[in-house]
């Protein structure tokens, strides 16, 4: 039961991100937003979780978990029903930004609280979380547009209301997990990101990120001028989204039982066809079967990358490692998302998505080559100690002493 709370509160912060999209006309109309304006709004939520999830992640790994969450839970509350105040640009970015550092900070505690004292079984577990926020980040805005339609605030109120009500139970359920502690600090981001194995899945993060920011920022253009309506697009998405809700906790659980790399290389194999179908099909239905494809692509590749840097950090700096995976992926959609639609512009989809095609595949195959130099050195000496360079303590219900 207390596992299913995490999830379910884990599902709720994801849709209290996704929630405000459907919005984004309505707030610039209603504030007098420029459009520029409207993008520090939507970008903030994002940027915040990137920053918390960096700067706080050491203290998950100290055993803070319970104190992340409260943080993380009252953030979201606050954000989520802030916008029903907000009204100016720095305070509309404030709540987006609250809802963001409440995903993140939420998020490293919710996955460490699920790993619990070991890896084992962590494959499955980190799947269906996974799968639980793609689930929120779907069902947020037609939950907004449906709540919506009653007033503008009505959505706010009610998954902000939801949102407390599950987030305090599902506190107390992460506050009494027993976890893995370490006496981590910053130098441990440094010693992981030399192991080969953690640049593999870097590299790797970076690439689907980058199609992710790719792909949110000009899926809406393409298919409208393939001649999708706004409803048809809609539709496109959800069905696009699928394989992630169903597949990632079977492809954690399988990553965990052959090892994360044997699965990497097989879902790079399909993502990048995938997307190079999505710059020279020419039609809805099928690029959105291409799109079907990248996504059971992806939620293969997403949780053969956690099990890989799982294999180094182990459960003591689980928190860590992830913040490290996070911060690359954030920044890397980041930066897509900017160039996306100036490359769209220019070149049309061909250059895009097979350029984005190239691009990826040349950093998967730098990931192989990293892993290929993980096995050789493993071969010459065995694997290194998982938690080098400290000694971990394992903790109970509270923070390493």
């Amino acid at each position: 039961m207390s596992t299913r709370l995490i999830y379910a509160v884990n599902y709720l912060m994801a849709a209290s991100i996704g929630l405000v999209f459907v919005f984004l006309a309505d707030l610039q109309e209603r504030n007098g937003l420029e459009t520029w304006e409207l993008g520090v709004v939507a970008a903030m939520g994002f940027l915040a979780a990137l920053v918390a999830q960096l700067l706080l992640a050491p203290l998950a790994d100290r055993g803070h978990i319970s104190v992340l969450a409260t943080i993380g839970v009252v953030a979201g509350v606050v954000g989520t029903v802030g916008f029903v105040f907000a009204s100016q640009t720095w305070t509309l970015a404030l709540t987006r930004g609250l809802v963001g550092v409440g995903l993140g900070l939420y998020g490293v505690a919710a996955r460490k609280a699920i790993i619990g004292m070991d890896t084992e079984g962590a494959g499955a577990k980190l799947g269906t979380l996974l799968s639980t926020g793609v689930a929120g980040f779907l069902t947020g805005p037609p939950i907004g547009a449906v709540l919506g339609r009653i007033s503008f605030e009505t959505p706010f109120w009610a998954v902000g209301a939801v949102l407390a009500a599950f987030g305090l139970p599902a506190i107390l359920a992460i506050s009494k997990t027993d976890i893995a502690t370490a006496p981590v600090d910053y130098s441990d981001l440094a010693d992981l990101i030399r192991r080969p194995r953690v640049q593999a899945a870097v590299l790797s993060q970076v690439a689907l990120f980058g199609f992710i920011g790719v792909f949110d920022a000009t899926v809406d253009r393409y298919l409208t001028d393939l001649g999708a309506t706004t409803d048809a697009t809609a539709v496109a998405l959800v069905f696009i989204g699928l394989p992630l809700l169903v597949l990632p906790t079977k492809a954690g659980a399988l990553a965990e039982r052959v090892g994360g790399a044997r699965v990497l290389l097989p879902s790079f194999l399909v993502i990048v066809p995938a997307i190079v179908l999505f710059g020279v099909l020419g039609s809805v239905v099928l690029v959105s079967a291409a799109g079907v494809v990248e996504t059971i692509g992806e939620s293969f590749a997403f949780l053969a990358i956690e099990i890989i840097l799982l294999e180094v950090t182990g459960a003591a700096r689980a928190a860590v490692g992830h913040a490290l995976l996070e911060a690359a992926g954030l920044v890397s959609a980041t930066l897509t998302a900017g160039l996306g639609p100036l490359i769209y512009g220019l070149g049309g989809s061909q250059v895009l998505f097979i350029g984005f095609a190239v691009f990826s595949g040349l950093l998967f195959l730098s990931a192989w080559m990293r892993l290929r130099v993980a096995y050789a050195q493993e071969a010459a000496v065995g694997p290194p100690p998982i938690h080098d360079p400290h000694t971990p303590h394992y903790g109970t219900r509270g923070p390493q002493r």
